[in-house]
């Protein structure tokens, strides 16, 4: 009795070569999950930077509300190179991750971008508070939060 075959002659190394093809495929999924994980990681440091920001200018609104409205130019007013006001150093050191405890929700890149605080007569007051995150490239802007509210200053 004749034995047939039990491959084709060109048929040798197809199974090496399938097992190769799908550790390719699986490596690229793989680099794709990696890919989205650091974007994501990206982003959520963004969106904590950003919640600080806000939590950071609601503390200081908080503070401009029970503080006697007829000084809240003298004791809140801040801006870049202008000369500041009590409040807003002490509000601008709890910003700065290099001179505030770091439980405080400090930002980073507050020093080189420092936020502004502006009070109208009409007691309009805007808080724009500016950071740039660690790994940001030194081309990059800065982000920024703007914060408007109305306190009575009667």
């Amino acid at each position: 009795m004749k034995s047939l075959p039990l491959r084709a002659p060109g048929s040798r190394g197809f199974v090496l070569l399938d097992a190769l093809i799908a550790i390719l495929i699986f490596s690229f999924g793989i680099l794709g999950l990696m890919a989205v994980q650091a974007n994501a990681t990206l982003l959520s440091s963004d969106a904590k930077y950003r919640t600080d920001a806000a939590l950071q200018a609601d503390r200081l609104i908080t503070q401009m509300w029970i503080s006697d409205p007829k000084t809240l130019v003298a004791q809140f007013a801040g801006d870049v190179g202008a000369t500041t006001a009590p409040q807003y150093a002490a509000w601008l050191k709890q910003l700065d991750c290099s001179t505030a405890d770091q439980t405080s929700n400090c930002l980073p890149g507050v020093t080189a971008n420092p936020p502004t605080v502006a009070v109208t007569a009409a007691g309009v007051v805007t808080i724009t508070v500016r950071w740039k995150a660690q790994n940001a490239a030194s081309g990059d802007a800065a982000h920024q939060y703007v914060s408007i509210t109305q306190i009575d200053r009667t």
